[in-house]
């Protein structure tokens, strides 16, 4: 569990958790349908928008917007079940690789069994070489869809896509779970 052991290092730590939330900006492959930007289609799914905020550290400060799109026609009481599932995020302000890495990496052992981060290793690590430093303005999506897996995106730009639902329902927990960045961002993009 996460112990912070000063103010500095609670605010590095949660900016650099803060940095893994994805992007508002659509990716290049995501194509708006009928013209709708809350319904979306992107590696062969059908998406529509459930929730959108932005995200403020200590109400005052952007850190970045978030949009949580399902598939068609499912409820977000589904969202861990094997769904397609697209979160984006665009930031209000820079963070390294490391930063988002090590903020996921917290989250994660705050929602995630460690029996089952344990299984997810090499999958995680896969991920996490794949992140790359964000400027203001840029942004990350994250789609999973079955049978194809979690692509992870960087201004539109694939950069790793990694396999099964196991993986998928564990790191969206990151933003989602019971423990998350934040509880009412969580709620706010489920719909609550």
């Amino acid at each position: 569990m996460f112990v912070c052991t000063s103010h500095r290092s609670f605010f590095t730590d949660l900016l650099g958790s803060l940095a893994l939330v994805l992007c508002v900006v659509i990716s290049p492959d995501a194509r708006a349908i009928q013209g709708n930007p809350d319904e979306l289609s992107e590696d062969g799914a059908r998406f529509v928008l459930v929730g959108a905020t932005t995200f403020r550290w200590m109400s005052v400060i952007k850190v970045y917007d978030a949009r949580l799109h399902l598939g068609a026609g499912e409820p977000s009481s589904k969202v861990f079940a094997d769904i397609p599932v697209r979160l984006q995020l665009t930031y209000h302000r820079g963070f390294t690789a490391a930063e988002i890495i090590k903020g996921g990496d917290t989250l994660l052992a705050r929602n995630v069994k460690a029996d089952a981060l344990v299984s997810l290793r090499e999958r995680l690590e896969l991920i996490n070489r794949a992140y790359r430093d964000v400027r203001e303005g840029d942004s990350y999506t994250l789609t999973y869809v079955p049978g194809k897996g979690t692509t992870l995106r960087l201004n539109g730009s694939p950069l790793v896509t990694v396999p099964g639902h196991d993986f998928a329902a564990a790191y969206f927990r990151i933003w989602l779970g019971d423990d998350p960045i934040s509880k009412s961002m969580r709620d706010t993009l489920l719909g609550r």
